[in-house]
């Protein structure tokens, strides 16, 4: 059986998050590591902007960053959140994430997060990054990857080659094919773009940076996330095409300055007061779409493993993308570290182990659109969550609200979404025929909640030192 001394080059393709952290884990265990990532070197090249979803640094990301000994680091460059401020009509309202001070996600800018990864790997002296350079072929039977760099072809061999080069991965392709596997491809009818607040005139945030701003419109929304920079990355969620929106509204619509106007006065006239360029950027910026991609397997023998958005890309709604794929990284290590003398069944492992948590994470990840766009503003979801914040504080070692374990914790996702369904309808049942949590009949909640199994402390870490810039 092979390991990962014997059987040859180790290569990772992708040098986005989980590609480098996972570069750098095995790095730290005395590895070389070759990384082929095809876009320019971003710590030396700038790019168009309106491309990628700020990102929310939660638990799960903050442990594998943790593990790898940055965690500090990439602190400085995070800001942290409290919850969601909610601009709806009238004053906007903030709706807490958690009880504790420490439950707070952590707003963060892919790039910079991007650069403290590839310094770090790099600075081991273990890992070679290789820029510019694009995957066209992989041969797993014959060990070799083929690239194209500018006008040049090259050839590269490998002995494992590791899949993070993202939703659209030739690694996953090869995989798949290998095993006769699966691939799905589940697009959403929604896409986005990204929109700039600049700060203010003295040189100040214009909103509150730390909580996320939702602008709930039913049928679509849109955030805002604040940056050490005291500007806001602002991105809006909106049906593709005509019909979709009950309200009306679609990136097909909005096709001229005179329609883009109209629908930010009409549908977010607060923000727009905040972007006096908004029709500019809006025509120059381009409109992202986005897809849940699930597959199976994950690996091929001791030859190829995926990671991330490779073996899955999810919607960006429970902040969730970038966080699961640096766990699988973690997991995808710990199954090596665990089976070190049979490298074929720590890929088989690591892939049966995780596709379940991916595809949960996946489902909750979609619903949590409905609830940004709708639920925060809804009176039975408002009072379902009041009511779930109050059972977790009465009963802590038994419930937590979903939202929270899959924030705040590193419990796995399927069981994650297995104990939200039970909770789920312990609300329904208390919250029947009522309008308050003032009516609810807490010997019953107590009743039910003594039927949860007990919840896994060793799953809700230590609170993260990450995100104390404000």
């Amino acid at each position: 059986m092979s390991t990962l001394r014997t059987v040859g080059p180790l290569v990772v393709v992708g040098a986005g998050p989980a590609g480098s952290l996972l570069a750098l884990y095995l790095a730290k265990r005395g590895h070389q590591v070759e990384v082929y990532e095809s876009r320019p070197d971003l710590r030396t090249h700038s790019f168009d902007g309106g491309r990628s979803i700020n990102l929310a640094l939660a638990t799960r990301g903050i442990v594998a960053l943790r593990e790898a000994g940055i965690e500090n680091e990439v602190a400085g460059i995070t800001i942290r959140m409290i919850g969601r401020m909610v601009h709806s009509d009238g004053k906007p309202s903030l709706q807490r994430y958690g009880l504790q001070d420490h439950e707070v996600i952590h707003s963060v800018n892919r790039r910079d997060l991007n650069a403290i990864l590839l310094d770090a790997a790099e600075n081991t002296g273990r890992v070679r990054f290789h820029f510019e350079h694009r995957l066209r072929e992989v041969d797993l039977d014959g060990g070799s990857l083929r690239f194209t760099v500018g006008e040049e072809t090259i050839d590269r061999q490998f002995g494992l080659v590791m899949g993070a080069d993202g939703a659209n991965s030739l690694v996953r392709a090869a995989t798949i094919a290998a095993n006769d596997g699966v691939v799905s491809e589940q697009p959403l009818d929604h896409g986005y773009k990204e929109l700039t607040i600049a700060a203010g005139d003295d040189g100040e945030f214009r909103l509150d940076p730390n909580a996320l701003h939702i602008w709930p419109r039913g049928d679509f929304m849109l955030i805002a996330l604040a940056n050490p920079q005291k500007d806001f990355t602002a991105t809006l969620f909106l049906p593709n095409e005509p019909g979709i929106a009950a309200a009306g509204g679609s990136f097909a619509e909005l096709d001229s300055p005179v329609s883009i106007e109209t629908f930010f006065n009409r549908e977010f006239p607060t923000f727009a007061a905040l972007v006096p360029n908004l029709v500019e950027q809006f025509i120059t910026n381009p409109t992202g779409t986005l897809s849940t991609i699930r597959c199976r397997p994950w690996s091929h023998a001791d030859r190829s493993v995926i990671l991330g958005d490779a073996a899955h890309a999810i919607v960006p709604f429970h902040g969730q993308g970038m966080n699961a794929a640096m766990e699988s990284a973690a997991e995808l290590v710990r199954h090596l570290d665990k089976e070190s003398q049979d490298l074929a069944g720590a890929l088989a492992a690591f892939s049966a182990q995780r596709k379940p948590d991916a595809d949960a994470i996946a489902d909750m990840a979609l619903d949590n659109y409905v609830e940004m766009r709708a639920g925060v503003v809804d009176p039975s979801y408002l009072l379902k969550r009041e009511l779930a914040l109050e059972l977790q504080q009465r009963h802590p070692n038994r419930y937590a609200a979903r939202y929270g374990m899959v924030m705040f914790s590193t419990i796995p996702y399927a069981e994650v979404a297995a104990r939200a369904a039970a909770q789920a309808q312990i609300l329904n049942t208390l919250t029947d025929g009522i309008s308050s949590v003032d009516e609810v009949d807490f010997e019953r909640a107590a009743s039910l909640v003594s039927q949860l199994a007990p919840l896994p402390a060793a799953e809700f870490p230590a609170a993260p030192t990450a995100g104390d810039v404000s």
